[in-house]
Order: C-alpha cells, then structure tokens, then sequence
C-alpha cells in the first residue's frame, strides 16, 4: 500500500503557522506585561523601595516645685558590633574595652556568642567617647547615636522619680505613673529610597511628625527632700537599722513636699541593682502595723463620735485587760496610771485606754471611722506600686474580739506610710481626708493641666479636728513630756514603737519600727510629717528613735519656708 506523500511545501506552511501562532501568544504576553500590567509591576517596584522609618518623641522633663530638673535626656553613644565582619575580635575587643567601660574578656565573650549577626556592645556613651570608638575606625564596629535619660543628681529621689530602661520605657514611680505622657507619640516617615537608603526627591513620601511627651512639674520640694534624705541616711547610720521613710505633706492640699525611703538607687545605673525590690517605694508599698501613732486616729474617731471628750476618765487598774481566750493586754512596761483622762491617755499613750475609747465607740462606728480615714484601701496616690493595706473588718474571716481590741492601738492591722500620714493629715487639717498626689503640673503642646487638691470626704468636724490639735499638742508640751520640741515653735506629734509580725506567726524577738507623726505649726497646720525607722538596734521606742529626727525635719521646714516662731506668750 502506498504511504501519502505530503510535500515540502505543505509542512513549511504548517511549521509557518505554528511559528506564527507562538509570535501572536508571545507578543500577546508582552503587552499585557508592558501595558495592561504596567502600573502594577510598578506598584511592586515602587513598594520594594519604600521604607518606614520610625522617628523616637522627646521624652518629657521632670522638674520639682521650683523648677529644678530632676530627669531630662541628653545625645549618646551606642556601640554595635556586626560579628562576621570584625578580623580580629580579640584586638577588637582589646581596643575597645576601656572605650566602653569593659574588660576585653568581657567585651570577646560578647563577640563571641553562638547564632548572632549583631550585638550591642555598649549603650548611653558621652559624645566625646563614642567620638573616640569612632577614631578606632575598626571593621564591624557601628556607631550610632540614640537619646538617653539623664538624672543629674543621682540616686536623688530615685524611687519617687523611677527610670527609663534602654527603650526609653518609664519603669516605677513617675517615669512609670506618667509614661504615656512623658513618652509622646513617635514619627513616621514612609519615602522611596535609593541604593544608599536615601529618600528619593520628587517621589511620594508620608511625614507623620512626632508628638514630643509633656514635661511635668512635682509637688516635690529638692530642698525639703535633700533635707530628709540626708537626716534618715544619718540614723539610719546611727542606729543601725535597716531602713526607713520620711514623708512630708501639705495637709491641707495633700500635695507631696518630701519622700524619703531608704536604701534606695541610682536611676542612672538601674542596671546595677541586685534586687528588684529596691525599685518599689517603700513609702506606698511597705505595709507594716503602725502602732501606737495609730491611737490618734482611734482619738479622733471616739472625739467626733461624742464617745468620750478629752477630759472623759477612765479607770486602767487592775493594769490589765483579760482576752476571751485568757490572755491579758496591758500598758507599755506594765504600767497601771489609775484614773486617767483622755488628754493623758494620748500623752502615756496607754494601751488600755485605747481600748477603753474603742469600745465607748461601739465597733460598728469604731470600723466605719478607720475605713472613712482611709485605711484599708489605696489612697490613690498618682505613683506605681500603691499598696491598699490590711483591715480585717467584723464578719470577715480573721476577726474577733481580740483584733477588735487591739486594733485600738494599732496591732493587728496594717498601713503604708503614706497612707497614716494622710489618715493624720486630714485629723489635723478641718477634719478633710485629701487625695495625695506628686504632680503639681503637666505642659504640653496644647497648654498646661494644673492638678487640683482634690477633698475624698469629711471624716471628722472641725471642731473635732480642732480639738484633736489641741490634744496632740499636749502630747508634747505637758510638763512631764520627753518629746523634743522646737523652740519657738507649737507642734504636736504621737509616737509609735510596733512588733514586727512573724511569718511564722507571733512577732520577731528584738525587731520593731520606731515611728513618729506630727504636725506644725499647731494654729495653721502646713506640714504634716511622719518618720518611720526599720529595725534600730541602737535604741527601741519611738521617743527615742525618731523623736530627735521630727525635730531635726521642723526645724528645717520652719527654716526653709520662712516660718515665723509662735508667740507662746503675751508680752508683759
């Protein structure tokens, strides 16, 4: 059979169209890329060159009453290291080392890690060493600058201030209370780069401008915290305790004059501290009993409840008073004063008497007093770490009649610092319980917000309060006081020398807080203080331990605020 011959002619024309069909779909493909497509790929190409860079806010200044800046930010240095591409790490980090404040075995071993591209080697340098890192012009090193947090005068209230860490973040006290507002709103910038990153003129670019953080200004005296941190520093030196709080305040707006705990750290070497517990301001966050300082306040609860008046008498002897479970409370060193009124209970600070006031009281207004001074919840103090205390109130799950008892004269329940000398302030103050707070002001681009005393409640009369001056004051002038006094001056205080509870239960043998709180001038109250030592082992009463230190801090706050003496008597 024979095979269909197909001629040449023929196969070219088909080899012909086939070759033609391929040219219309390539042709086809091309256009659509070229035209139809276009603006897409250009899109894609524009977008692999477009870049946001992040532009930091300046963070806001810290300043004190008088305009002192206590935080503000300055040009530093930050040292890098791209790892594959230094030579010789071992010369690297031998040149370095003393540059950046390191050991060069220090400064290899950060080299020297396993799965890094990239290490920073050093932060916060002055601009004239990282000039000199900069001199050593060594492959891999990267120099650059980024902003850093300065406190001028160190560990200066730095638990009040707080810190910012490497982020510029705001960690504890102000820098962490205020953060969002310190810290401001960084910038963007969205732009087309060239090879070398730089923003390409004439194309489109997005400049979102950042918002710099708002300065604050604090209630914070620098003269009166100076003052206060240098005298608790010295006793606490003197009697070898192991710490302590001094709190000044303006009683009759609440404002923060002076807060002072120790030890304490420097914000500018955060990174030094061993023991993160350190951070925390001991002033709202120590929760301890605060003994018989508290009898002021169980005073002043019985004084406007009409329970007792100052000359109301109340009989101690036998010297004792009998628990339902057998046990006996009784005086400080035993001591049994007979018939006593309510003006020498305060004076003795009796034990018994105190009792003897919160039952005349009833419990149910003897609670709702304490709760109303402001014990048992936080203050609301404008700083981090606020504790609220511990108030076991009757039906809940602890108390009795024992507390009950006890409570009187501040056993059994528990405080911050702050929270008594504000309980103390608004005893004094016209009976008005204020709402503390460190930030006088904050400036912003939109104005300045002023902050305004703000009342919680009316706790006690006035006449109450008065009268409550008039005792306090005794407490200290009567003719058998051993309290130290000012001369020239009338102020009114009550001691405190309180157990350190156990965990294991009970109290620790040989501890105790030796506390005082006062006030002054008696007339026209304009400081109400309290000092607290941790743990004297020199000396153990409140009397003598911190006695000497509230007259040390009014003589400074007479001093300092221009305080004319009192006319104690009438010229002849």
């Amino acid at each position: 059979m024979n095979q269909p011959h197909v001629k040449p002619h023929s196969r070219i024309m088909v080899l012909f169209s086939v070759f033609i069909l391929l040219m219309a779909l390539i042709g086809y493909r091309v256009v659509a890329v070229q035209v139809v497509r276009s603006s897409e790929f250009s899109r894609w190409a524009v977008a692999e060159r477009m870049q946001q860079d992040i532009v930091p806010a300046r963070r806001g200044e810290i300043y004190d009453s008088h305009g002192v800046r206590l935080a503000t930010n300055m040009p530093a240095a930050r040292v890098s290291a791209i790892v594959d591409q230094i030579p010789d790490r071992a010369l690297a980090a031998q040149q370095l080392a003393p540059l950046i404040g390191r050991t060069p075995a220090d400064v290899l071993d950060a080299l020297n890690q396993k799965d890094i591209e990239w290490v920073v080697l050093a932060r916060n340098l002055s601009p004239e060493d990282g000039d000199k890192v900069r001199a050593l012009n060594l492959p891999g090193i990267v120099l650059d600058a980024e902003p850093s947090r300065v406190y001028p005068f160190g560990d200066f209230a730095g638990q009040l201030l707080g810190f910012t860490n490497n982020a510029m973040a705001g960690n504890y006290g102000i820098e962490g209370q205020y953060d969002s507002l310190l810290g401001g709103t960084p910038g963007k910038l969205i732009g087309e780069r060239d090879g070398q990153g730089n923003v390409i003129a004439l194309t489109q670019s997005t400049w979102d401008p950042p918002v710099d953080g708002s300065d604050v200004t604090l209630t914070i005296d620098s003269a009166v915290q100076e003052a206060i941190e240098v005298i608790l520093r010295q006793t606490i030196k003197e009697q070898r305790a192991i710490g302590g709080t001094i709190i000044v305040q303006d009683p009759n707006t609440g404002a923060i004059l002076g807060m002072a705990s120790a030890p304490s750290f420097d914000p500018n070497a955060f990174v030094d501290v061993k023991n993160a517990s350190t951070f925390l301001n001991p002033a709202i966050s120590a929760v301890y009993e605060p003994g018989s300082t508290f009898k002021s306040v169980v005073m002043a609860i019985g004084i406007d409840s009409g329970a007792v008046t100052p000359d109301s008498t109340h009989n101690d002897e036998p010297g004792y008073v009998e628990l339902p479970d057998g046990s006996r409370i009784t005086n400080f060193e035993g001591a049994v004063w007979g018939t006593e009124t309510m003006t020498e209970v305060l004076q003795r600070s009796s034990n018994l008497g105190a009792i003897y006031v919160a039952e005349k009281t009833g419990r149910e207004r003897f609670y709702d007093g304490i709760q109303a001074f402001g014990f048992g919840t936080p203050t609301g103090v404008d700083l981090q770490g606020e504790e609220q205390g511990i108030l076991t109130l009757p039906g809940e799950m602890g108390w009795n009649d024992a507390l009950y008892a006890t409570n009187s004269f501040g056993q059994g329940i528990a405080c911050t610092p702050l929270q008594l000398v504000n309980a103390f302030s608004a005893i004094v103050n016209g009976g008005r319980l204020m709402t503390p707070y460190v930030v006088s002001e904050v400036h912003s681009a939109n104005g300045t917000t002023v902050t305004q005393p703000q009342v919680v409640r009316q706790v006690i009369s006035e006449t109450s309060s008065s009268t409550m001056r008039t005792m306090l004051e005794s407490v200290v002038d009567h003719p058998n006081s051993l309290y130290p006094t000012v001369p020239g001056y009338r102020i009114g205080a009550k001691t405190g020398t309180a157990q350190v509870p156990s965990p294991a239960g009970g109290y620790i043998d040989n501890a105790t807080i030796a506390s005082i709180i006062g006030f002054g001038p008696v007339e026209h109250p304009r400081f109400s203080v309290l000092v607290k030592i941790d743990w004297p082992k020199e000396e153990g009463t409140g009397l003598q331990v911190s006695g000497p230190v509230l007259q040390k801090v009014f003589e400074q706050l007479f001093l300092l605020y221009g305080i004319p003496p009192d006319d104690l008597e009438a010229a002849p």
